[in-house]
């Protein structure tokens, strides 16, 4: 019986512990709004991905390092919809960015620290008269995504 407790009260309490510390809506189903952009070490994760991220009017918001991998959010970039999303009867944008650096814990070196297996996920709400709603379907938004994709891959290649 002191076994099913013990196994009842980690299965309730590792979940808990390994979520990570914010909440959006990602939906993992969906590989349109998530790109893997190649791997970084600790010394260049935060400032090659600055970079990129300047370049195409992004800014920092918050970094939040967890145990098995590190996040980048940058603030919300407001703009005007393109042509084909005033179309479709959107009256306002704004996107976000999240990089995800999953660590490789076997990268480990004393000097380097580690290497990241880094993601960029893009969230792109747009304003329909009474809400936001999530919409990656248009073609400008996808091909300004993939000249970032190509920018993070370029930078930091495949292998840290």
């Amino acid at each position: 019986m002191r076994f099913i407790k013990i196994l009842i009260s980690v299965t309730i309490s590792f979940p808990m512990s390994c979520t990570p510390s914010f909440i959006t809506t990602i939906d993992p189903e969906d590989p349109s709004n998530k790109y893997y952009i190649g791997r970084a070490d600790t010394e260049n994760f935060q400032e090659n991905i600055k970079k990129i991220l300047l370049d195409f009017d992004y800014h920092i918001e918050e970094y939040d390092n967890g145990p098995i991998s590190s996040y980048i959010f940058t603030h919300w970039k407001v703009r005007e919809p393109y042509p084909n999303e005033i179309d479709a009867g959107f009256e306002d944008a704004k996107t976000r960015l999240i990089i995800n650096g999953m660590i490789d814990n076997a990268s480990f070196t004393r000097n380097n620290g580690f290497s990241y297996e880094c993601f960029l996920v893009v969230e792109n709400y747009l304003f329909d008269g009474k809400d936001y709603v999530q919409y990656y379907e248009d073609g400008l938004l996808k091909e300004e995504v993939l000249t970032m994709v190509n920018s993070f891959t370029n930078l930091l290649g495949n292998d840290g």
